[in-house]
């Protein structure tokens, strides 16, 4: 998902899903680089199909073919036009809706990387925070807003070395009331000033501080770190731009340069006092046992060297295999006998490389033979080795399918929503087109129902639309896509198909199963439905032709005075004329 050459934007881009901020990042020949995942949530048409080195305008072309109807589809290239002109030279954010968000978007130029472009939901706040980063330029847009929120400081200078802009955590690391008062100063008067407001200028800190800063800011991207009052410990990390423009990372390591220390005093302790290593690792494996997360110690020769009760519960290790301090791949082996890893995709096993623990992907989820999904993050630890926990994430994941499956499926009958039905259709076509293969969809209208809803009340009429969607699933194949458009209108969309009758016996199928009398409750129930087809190619060649010729289809048999359950089939096309019906 990224190129080497822009390794920074991914960890931003990771930062931004977080927040629930998409990105993505083109070159300067418009080409697509990176993206997060928050981008494909936005834009589910891209999911599975956006590519690194994919043109801007086959992107563009993906989002206009799920929001043009039919009478614009065929000015999709102008749309296509226009939608790069304003990518090349956007300046100013703009909000817009799709698929029922309404977004915010900001376009940042990038200086010999490219154009980086942002999304976020619109919020009534969010616009009064543009321009609030100090220092940056008024394209900036959303990503100002944004970058003042990030926990890591952030200070653009120039070749001076003089302050251009800092971002809002930037001025409470140093102790700024106000991130414009950074600008035109260097690092070094702005840390001396932390010290100055502290009242010890003198502090041994300060001056070894100031000594660090005259040394390495002439070594441009050499990481260093500097104390600042509280004390609070930050690691400066530049990155050079062009023109002689540098970004600076200021990241607060405090809780970690404690860890070390802790760390390093128990390993002394350890040296010291064979009695006090005893009860440090007493201590330690007591806090291990009562932890819900699975925990292995890695040392940096690939050995486990602890783990505690949880990881055999959560993984159906042996004991007596973890007992031996085995090496990482020798456990790894072990579940690839068992079946551990079949059916799972590269990503989710990333983490399983034995010879390069420092470089091992830091975050995992995969699921595992019983069904429960598993967490595992991998962090290493000063001096080599990795501290890896494993978490059962089973409910979080199931709560996440959940709101998946609600956003794309009707919550009263459980069959797809139009949204989702769309979704699909888009996929089947773009697929039969490939292929040369064929498919039809099929329009419902139900008769008598609204008697029912009007006469016994909405839980009746609600109970029958349930039936419907059991009947239509019932009836239609399992690789067939069922959905409720809306009302007592429904559709499904038959895949595979060889000729047009297969489609006619499908209908006449859920024509005859919806016109069965059955019970509901005291009351006797009998609907029909009217039902148009639509084929591809015969009747439409995108989605949303091959959907309204088979409304338009429905139409005809519901205003014909026919009897319930009649069927009507679109002729095929000619000159590209509406459908004509038999």
């Amino acid at each position: 998902m990224t190129d080497p050459a822009n390794d920074w934007i991914a960890p931003l881009g990771q930062m931004l899903d977080g927040l629930g901020i998409a990105m993505c990042l083109f070159d300067d020949q418009d080409r697509t680089q990176v993206w997060n995942e928050t981008f494909l949530r936005f834009f589910p048409e891209h999911a599975g199909h956006v590519h690194v080195g994919e043109p801007y305008c086959d992107n563009l072309r993906r989002f206009y073919l799920g929001r043009l109807g039919p009478d614009e589809i065929e000015r999709i290239d102008s749309y296509i036009d226009a939608g790069i002109a304003r990518h090349r030279g956007q300046t100013q954010p703009f909000a817009f809706e799709h698929r029922g968000r309404q977004l915010v978007v900001s376009s940042l130029r990038l200086q010999g990387v490219g154009r980086l472009r942002v999304w976020s939901l619109r919020h009534g706040a969010a616009l009064d925070l543009l321009g609030q980063g100090a220092g940056l330029p008024q394209d900036a847009g959303a990503l100002s807003s944004l970058l003042d929120r990030v926990p890591v400081g952030l200070m653009q200078c120039d070749a001076a070395g003089a302050i251009t802009w800092v971002n809002a955590s930037f001025a409470l690391k140093y102790g700024l009331h106000d991130p414009r008062a950074a600008l035109g100063r260097t690092l070094e008067e702005v840390f001396r000033q932390a010290w100055t407001a502290a009242g010890t200028p003198d502090a041994p800190a300060c001056v070894q501080g100031l000594q660090t800063l005259r040394e390495m800011m002439r070594f441009t991207g050499a990481p260093f770190e500097l104390t600042l009052p509280g004390p609070r410990t930050v690691r400066v990390q530049a990155r050079p731009g062009v023109d002689s423009v540098h970004l600076y990372a200021h990241i607060d390591i405090t809780e970690l340069r404690l860890q070390q220390e802790r760390l390093a005093e128990a390993e002394q302790a350890a040296r010291d006092s064979a009695t006090a290593l005893a009860r440090e690792s007493a201590l330690l494996q007591a806090t291990l046992q009562n932890m819900e997360q699975g925990v292995a110690m890695i040392n940096p020769q690939g050995r486990i060297e602890f783990y505690n009760q949880r990881i055999l519960e959560l993984l159906d290790l042996p004991r007596e295999l973890l007992d031996t301090q085995p090496l990482l791949e020798d456990v790894i082996r072990f579940q690839r006998e068992h079946g551990e890893f079949e059916g799972q995709p590269p990503q989710a096993l990333a983490h399983l490389s034995p010879h390069s623990l420092g470089t091992v992907q830091p975050l995992a989820v995969r699921q595992r033979p019983n069904g429960r999904m598993i967490e595992v993050r991998s962090i290493p630890v000063a001096g080599g080795g990795l501290l890896r926990t494993f978490t059962d994430v089973t409910e979080r994941h199931q709560h996440q399918q959940n709101i998946e499956h609600l956003a794309s499926h009707d919550s009263l009958t459980g069959l797809y929503n139009r949204a989702k039905f769309m979704e699909c259709l888009v996929a089947e076509v773009a697929l039969a087109r490939r292929q040369q293969g064929r498919l039809a969809v099929l329009y419902l209208d139900l008769d008598g129902f609204k008697p029912i809803n009007d006469t016994h009340g909405h839980a009746a009429g609600d109970q029958v639309l349930v039936w419907v969607g059991q009947t239509l699933r019932r009836v239609a194949r399992e690789s067939d896509f069922v959905a409720r458009l809306g009302g007592d209108e429904f559709a499904v969309l038959q895949r595979g198909i060889d000729h047009y009758d297969q489609a006619v016996a499908l209908a006449q199928r859920l024509a005859d199963a919806l016109s069965q009398p059955w019970t509901l409750g005291k009351l006797r129930v009998q609907i029909g439905a009217s039902i148009g087809i639509a084929l591809y190619p015969e009747h439409g060649s995108d989605p949303e032709a091959l959907l309204a010729a088979a409304d338009q289809a429905m139409y005809l048999v519901k205003t014909g005075n026919r009897k319930r359950g009649s069927l009507v089939v679109p002729r095929q096309t000619r000159g590209g004329g509406a459908p004509q019906m038999s």
